[in-house]
């Protein structure tokens, strides 16, 4: 890729031919890897594209978006989504595809099938967890230990590296703690949603349920785990969501063959 080549927004897909794209949209603080990495058994079934946000992996030098409207248009504008493709979101990244979903609506382009709505409360509630975005760097670096993984000793014990490693992370947490809840819309949307919510995550099962108010279709599925079900039972997971791109796509071609 030359130097003047813009990166592309979306990153991973995997394999030829498929009847389907799904696209992801990560969690604060996470990376396209996991992702790519999550779903490569299913790389047969449909091909997969994650999200790569600015200010963190090849994107690192250019700067984070840190406003939830100005991110939606931004992946809106940028990427040319093409049917048949489904959203799947985990968390901050269930809230974004809903906002890209609510623009591409607007904007007459082709919507998802299908949005997969995993561990996030509904987009008209208000964020569940007190304000971190501006925690000094070792407690924000605590948080991230607790919610993902501990960061390695050589970067806790240098502060301008540790700065630097917390870029995206607090990135994140920006956009998420400073976004204004989505209304309920007057008319339910046509695109079909699913919450996906593990058994044991903090995120109230009658939140995730209130994602119906805001789709014509909806349906709630409980998996094996905590707020993170793919680290928790990965095949569980996996399986849960082949079996909701695999169904969207049947009722796409069905509609299609009438």
């Amino acid at each position: 890729m030359s130097d003047d080549t813009p990166i592309p927004w979306f990153t991973g897909r995997m394999g030829g031919d498929h009847p389907c794209t799904l696209y992801c949209f990560p969690h604060s603080g996470s990376s396209a890897g996991e992702y790519i990495r999550l779903f490569h058994p299913l790389r047969s079934r449909f091909a997969v594209r994650v999200l790569q946000l600015p200010g963190r992996g090849v994107r690192l030098e250019e700067p984070e978006l840190l406003d939830m409207k100005t991110l939606a248009a931004a992946v809106a504008d940028a990427h040319d989504f093409a049917a048949p493709y489904v959203f799947l979101g985990h968390s901050l990244g269930a809230l974004t595809a809903h906002e890209v979903t609510g623009l591409l609506l607007d904007r007459g382009a082709p919507a998802p099938l299908h949005l997969i709505a995993s561990g996030s409360p509904a987009p008209h509630l208000p964020p569940l967890k007190e304000p971190a975005r501006h925690l000094p760097d070792r407690e924000l670096a605590a948080l991230l230990g607790r919610q993902h993984s501990p960061l390695p000793a050589e970067i806790l014990a240098d502060p301008e590296v540790l700065r630097l490693s917390l870029r995206a992370f607090r990135a994140d947490l920006t956009v998420l703690e400073t976004r204004e809840p989505s209304p309920v819309p007057d008319t339910p949307w046509p695109v079909p949603v699913t919450t996906l919510r593990g058994r044991d995550d903090y995120v109230p099962e009658e939140h995730a349920r209130q994602w119906a108010a805001h789709t014509a279709r909806f349906a709630h599925r409980r998996v094996p785990g905590g707020h993170f079900p793919f680290r928790d039972d990965a095949e569980a997971y996996r399986a849960a969501v082949d079996a909701l791109v695999t169904e969207a796509v049947h009722d796409y071609q069905e509609e299609r063959n009438r």
